[in-house]
């Protein structure tokens, strides 16, 4: 199967049946970061996200080279979530020349600016981190690998500043879910709840008029099928093209894995060894789900008293986002929030907004539990708390989602022996372990079912965000099973529709 625009299976190539817009991916197409997706119609441009790459150095030096798009052409950019691969270089729009709106939910628009000035303080110290050689670095070393000097960064760029943010957020209108709002020249749009994190919305553009109106359907990020912290992604009726993510399009979950039992077990060891306990994960979306998997242990008097400490201020916003929008929460916990309850939080919680706090924690000496970022272990307060503690018996450090091969977190799990911090080499003598069943994302299974849902079957799927093995099994299954024609977009390769 082919990985390029022209790469259609099942029922041949539609392309120019409808004939009412042009897709061209920008990013994401054949990766999972990088999300950039240009529509235009007879009438419109219209921009669906505009996210960071992310992963190696390369990657992100990637993120200073501008799409070719004319954003002076631009009517509006839509923006699915506030996850920093799928929003993280809005703020260069303006500078490039974009006049016009930016669409989101409600809940996204409360944390979209957050996201983007914590992404410009970040940008500002790493570029004077490296041009001064001060950046810190972490690496983890496997049993007979030498350890090795500094990783040579390229220069940091510095894509935006607080100016820039304060010019986007003027021209963000945030747009609650299921209202139907129009955005360009015969172009509306209507957000469905996609039970990622919290905001997350599937983007419905409808485009024309009358007996001539199309629909091109953007998934954003697919939360599960089933989740015990999030309601589940909305059910479309119909559309006549749909773009679909694929992050997790090539695994299935193992059936009978109990996610809340192996917690359960990890807090107890800890409880009774006096351990603490690092759980590395996403400030929007793993924290939030690990915060509620703790209050259930705690409402079964099975968190033992150890304390929980949220170690990042935007997983704090993230946790208050669900309480000023229940209806991104599954039903029981919608209804205890809308009655007045608390559902995420117990005595034990402490929320960890200052580098003070944070380092004032690594001190820890009777057990306790530690979430922080990042989750892939390669910046943020956890390689601190890892540095403190990686080579002490009485620590547990716990592993979830995927892990970018190769990196730090992924050579843990795999039985690393040695970490470098800064030059620093620790031997390993933490306990690692995995614990399955927190991905934000759909796996085949739940995308199988998203689309089982619809009504009436899509003319057409465009499958993005994911490597190219994940979207050739989702397009194995999806035309072999449901007999969708299927297209794997090749980056800056125009679709017609």
């Amino acid at each position: 199967m082919s990985s390029t625009a022209s790469g259609t299976t099942g029922g041949g190539d539609r392309r120019g049946d409808l004939g009412f817009a042009t897709v061209e991916f920008h990013g994401a197409a054949g990766e999972v970061t990088g999300s950039c997706t240009l529509v235009k119609t007879p009438k419109a441009r219209v921009l669906v996200d505009f996210g960071m790459f992310q992963g190696s150095p390369a990657d992100e030096a990637r993120n200073a080279v501008p799409p070719e798009i004319d954003f002076a052409l631009l009517d509006a950019i839509v923006v699915t979530h506030a996850h920093i691969d799928h929003c993280g270089r809005l703020a260069m729009a303006t500078e490039l020349g974009f006049r016009g709106k930016i669409y989101c939910t409600t809940a996204t628009h409360e944390l979209l600016g957050k996201v983007l000035r914590s992404s410009a303080r970040l940008q500002r110290a790493r570029f004077y981190e490296r041009a001064s050689g001060s950046a810190p670095w972490a690496r983890a070393l496997m049993p007979g690998e030498e350890p090795g000097p500094a990783p040579e960064f390229p220069p940091a760029h510095r894509l935006f500043d607080m100016p820039e943010v304060r010019d986007t957020m003027d021209r963000v209108e945030g747009v609650p879910l299921g209202r139907e709002v129009k955005i360009a020249p015969l172009v509306a749009l209507v957000f469905r709840n996609a039970g990622h994190i919290p905001g997350a919305a599937c983007a419905e553009l409808q485009i024309g008029a009358g007996a001539n109106r199309r629909t091109i359907l953007f998934s954003g990020d697919l939360g599960p099928d089933r989740s015990a912290l999030l309601a589940q992604p909305d059910r479309p009726a119909r559309a006549d093209v749909v773009v679909v993510e694929s992050t997790n399009g090539e695994r299935r979950r193992e059936p009978g894995y109990d996610a809340d039992a192996k917690l359960a077990e990890i807090v107890a060891r800890a409880a009774q060894r006096k351990e603490k306990v690092i759980m590395p994960c996403f400030a929007l979306g793993r924290a939030q789900l690990l915060v509620h998997r703790l209050a259930r242990l705690h409402g079964r008097g099975l968190l033992h008293g150890l304390n929980v400490y949220v170690d990042s201020p935007m997983a704090v916003h993230g946790i208050e986002a669900l309480y000023r929008h229940p209806e991104y929460l599954a039903p029981d916990l919608r209804a205890a929030v809308q009655s007045g309850g608390a559902p995420l939080w117990f005595p034990e919680l402490h929320y960890v907004l200052s580098k003070r706090e944070s380092m004032a924690i690594d001190r820890m000496v009777h057990g306790g539990i530690i979430l922080a970022g990042s989750g892939f272990m390669d910046a943020g307060p956890v390689l601190r708390h890892l540095e403190e503690s990686i080579d002490r018996e009485d620590c547990t450090v716990v592993l979830s989602g995927y892990q970018p091969e190769g990196g730090f977190s992924w050579k843990l799990q795999r039985g690393a022996d040695r970490a470098q911090f800064n030059g620093r080499t620790r031997t390993v003598r933490a306990h690692t372990v995995r614990l399955e069943g927190l991905s934000g994302h759909a796996d085949q299974d739940d995308l199988m079912k998203w689309f089982e849902g619809f009504t009436e079957k899509p003319g057409r799927v465009l499958i993005n965000h994911g490597v190219d093995t994940a979207r050739q099994a989702l397009a194995a299954r999806l035309t072999g099973e449901l007999g969708i024609p299927c297209t794997l977009p090749a980056r800056d390769v125009p679709i017609e529709l």
